[in-house]
């Protein structure tokens, strides 16, 4: 299985994430592309700043305030960057939410993230991006510490299966 580590996407992704199309292909968008379409700064404590993720292991999130299957999603986030930030790895979460920053802070300040919390542009929410159109809360897309995407994945997904590709990524060198 290693083989395929960077050609691995869940079933009917193809597609839903430019970051993603060209996955283990020339010409794939790299996380520092897809971070510079990433706005700034963080609406939470965590200040967002990509040359600081460079050779992290890093999950980018889409979520939404009024998103239950995201709301869910954000227990296992936490416990993830808990377990695995020591290690290398960092969630960055980007809120897809209409009314940005004024729903995000609220938000963002009663949870107490630990990671970046990011409000979407409009460019972001209309898909003109790397990221390309996002159809599906949450959506996720993993970047190895070499900056290329290692898998996408939307909406509900299980949670062992993800935390354990993200816990194998964090553990290669």
């Amino acid at each position: 299985m290693p083989a395929l580590r960077r050609t691995w996407l869940v079933a009917g992704l193809a597609g839903l994430v430019s970051c993603a199309h060209g996955v283990g292909a020339e010409g794939a968008a790299s996380f520092a592309q897809c971070a510079a379409a990433l706005p700034g700064p963080s609406v939470s404590e965590v200040p967002f700043q990509p040359s600081r993720l460079r050779g992290k292991v890093v999950l980018v999130t889409f979520i939404a305030t009024w998103c239950f299957p995201c709301l869910a999603d954000l227990v296992s986030l936490d416990k993830l960057e808990r377990e695995l930030g020591p290690k290398g790895f960092e969630n960055v979460v980007v809120g897809m939410d209409l009314e940005g920053a004024q729903v995000l802070v609220p938000f963002a300040a009663n949870y107490q993230f630990q990671y970046p919390v990011i409000a979407a542009t409009e460019s972001l929410r209309s898909g003109e991006t790397p990221f390309g159109r996002i159809r599906e809360l949450p959506t996720r897309v993993l970047f190895g510490r070499d900056g290329q995407v290692v898998g996408a994945w939307a909406g509900v997904f299980p949670w062992p299966t993800l935390s354990k590709t993200v816990a194998d990524e964090v553990g290669r060198k």
